[in-house]
C-alpha cells in the first residue's frame, strides 16, 4: 500500500488579481492617451469680436503726439508727484547703518 502525499494548494486570491488587472488597465489607458492618441484640432473659427482685436496690435503709438496734444496739456494734476514725497526709512533697508 502506497501513501500518496500531496502538497496543499493555496487558494487563488481573486480580489488581488482583479485589483492588479484594474490598475494595469488604468495605467495602460493613461499611457495610450498621453503618448499615442493624437490631439483633436480646434476647428472653430474665431468670433468676429476676436478678429477685430487683431487690428489693435497693428496700431502705431507715438508718445510725442500724445504729450504735445492740447487735450493732454489742458489736464491738471490734483495729487502730488510721488517721487517728491519723503518716505520715512532708508532706501535700502538691508544696508548696514554707518
Amino acid at each position: 500500500m502506497a501513501i500518496i502525499i500531496e502538497e496543499e494548494k493555496k487558494p487563488v486570491n481573486w480580489f488581488a488579481m482583479v485589483i492588479v488587472f484594474i490598475i494595469l488597465g488604468i495605467v495602460g489607458f493613461g499611457s495610450y492617451v498621453l503618448f499615442f492618441k493624437k490631439p483633436e484640432l480646434i476647428e472653430v473659427v474665431a468670433p468676429r469680436q476676436l478678429q477685430e482685436i487683431d487690428r489693435i496690435s497693428e496700431l502705431t503709438f507715438d508718445p510725442a503726439s500724445v504729450i504735445d496734444s492740447p487735450v493732454f496739456k489742458s489736464l491738471r494734476q490734483y495729487a502730488s508727484n510721488i517721487s517728491k514725497v519723503q518716505i520715512p526709512g532708508r532706501d535700502n533697508p538691508f544696508q548696514p547703518l554707518q
